[in-house]
Protein backbone atom coordinates (compact mmCIF):
# COMPACT_ATOMS: atom_id res chain seq x y z
CA UNK A 1 0.00 0.00 0.00
CA UNK A 2 1.59 3.23 -1.10
CA UNK A 3 1.32 6.27 0.93
CA UNK A 4 -0.80 8.34 -1.86
CA UNK A 5 -3.20 5.94 -1.61
CA UNK A 6 -3.43 6.12 2.35
CA UNK A 7 -3.30 9.67 2.38
CA UNK A 8 -6.61 10.02 0.19
CA UNK A 9 -8.67 7.85 2.67
CA UNK A 10 -8.38 10.18 5.78
CA UNK A 11 -9.60 13.64 4.41
CA UNK A 12 -7.29 15.88 6.15
CA UNK A 13 -8.71 19.28 4.92
CA UNK A 14 -12.89 17.85 5.71
CA UNK A 15 -11.57 17.16 8.79
CA UNK A 16 -9.95 20.75 9.63
CA UNK A 17 -12.99 22.35 7.95
CA UNK A 18 -14.92 20.64 10.28
CA UNK A 19 -12.94 21.32 13.56
CA UNK A 20 -12.66 25.03 12.38
CA UNK A 21 -16.45 25.30 12.74
CA UNK A 22 -16.77 23.56 16.03
CA UNK A 23 -14.09 25.93 17.30
CA UNK A 24 -13.95 29.12 15.13
CA UNK A 25 -11.18 31.38 17.57
CA UNK A 26 -8.48 28.33 17.27
CA UNK A 27 -6.07 29.02 14.85
CA UNK A 28 -5.00 24.91 13.45
CA UNK A 29 -1.92 26.00 11.53
CA UNK A 30 0.11 26.99 14.43
CA UNK A 31 1.96 24.05 15.94
CA UNK A 32 1.31 22.64 19.37
CA UNK A 33 4.45 23.37 22.02
CA UNK A 34 6.53 20.53 23.18
CA UNK A 35 5.36 19.08 26.45
CA UNK A 36 7.31 20.32 29.37
CA UNK A 37 6.19 18.27 31.82
CA UNK A 38 7.63 15.07 33.02
CA UNK A 39 5.67 12.31 32.87
CA UNK A 40 7.26 10.10 35.33
CA UNK A 41 8.55 12.90 38.11
CA UNK A 42 10.25 10.16 40.71
CA UNK A 43 12.82 9.26 38.12
CA UNK A 44 13.10 11.61 35.86
CA UNK A 45 15.10 14.29 38.45
CA UNK A 46 18.11 13.02 37.80
CA UNK A 47 17.48 13.58 34.49
CA UNK A 48 20.50 10.94 33.34
CA UNK A 49 19.15 9.61 30.05
CA UNK A 50 18.84 12.96 27.49
CA UNK A 51 19.05 13.37 23.97
CA UNK A 52 18.45 16.41 21.35
CA UNK A 53 16.88 16.80 18.20
CA UNK A 54 17.95 18.74 15.22
CA UNK A 55 17.14 22.03 16.15
CA UNK A 56 19.51 21.57 19.58
CA UNK A 57 16.28 21.18 22.33
CA UNK A 58 17.20 19.01 24.90
CA UNK A 59 14.21 16.29 25.92
CA UNK A 60 14.31 13.25 28.94
CA UNK A 61 14.68 10.19 27.00
CA UNK A 62 13.75 8.21 30.54
CA UNK A 63 11.65 5.13 30.02
CA UNK A 64 9.24 3.84 32.64
CA UNK A 65 6.55 1.15 33.00
CA UNK A 66 3.34 2.61 32.43
CA UNK A 67 0.43 0.69 34.38
CA UNK A 68 -3.19 -0.33 33.40
CA UNK A 69 -5.75 1.32 35.22
CA UNK A 70 -7.99 -1.45 34.83
CA UNK A 71 -5.98 -4.11 35.61
CA UNK A 72 -2.29 -3.24 37.44
CA UNK A 73 -0.58 -6.56 35.94
CA UNK A 74 -0.76 -5.11 32.79
CA UNK A 75 2.00 -2.26 31.94
CA UNK A 76 4.05 -1.08 29.20
CA UNK A 77 7.09 0.69 27.77
CA UNK A 78 6.51 4.73 27.11
CA UNK A 79 9.21 7.47 27.57
CA UNK A 80 9.01 10.31 28.91
CA UNK A 81 10.00 12.58 25.92
CA UNK A 82 9.49 16.26 27.87
CA UNK A 83 11.69 18.98 26.72
CA UNK A 84 14.27 20.01 29.04
CA UNK A 85 16.39 22.84 27.71
CA UNK A 86 14.86 24.71 24.59
CA UNK A 87 18.07 26.10 22.41
CA UNK A 88 18.36 30.28 22.57
CA UNK A 89 17.91 30.68 18.56
CA UNK A 90 20.23 33.84 18.79
CA UNK A 91 22.68 32.07 20.57
CA UNK A 92 23.10 28.96 18.71
CA UNK A 93 23.42 31.07 15.25
CA UNK A 94 26.19 33.17 17.46
CA UNK A 95 28.21 29.93 17.97
CA UNK A 96 27.61 28.77 14.26
CA UNK A 97 29.19 32.40 13.06
CA UNK A 98 31.88 31.52 15.57
CA UNK A 99 32.50 28.24 13.96
CA UNK A 100 32.62 29.27 10.28
CA UNK A 101 35.22 31.88 10.33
Amino acid sequence: MDLERAGESINIEKLKARLQKRFPDYNFDVPAPPDTKCKAPFYCEQNEIKYSDMEGNLYCGYRYKLTDEKNPFTWEWKVCHALLEPVDIQAKHKEDEVELF
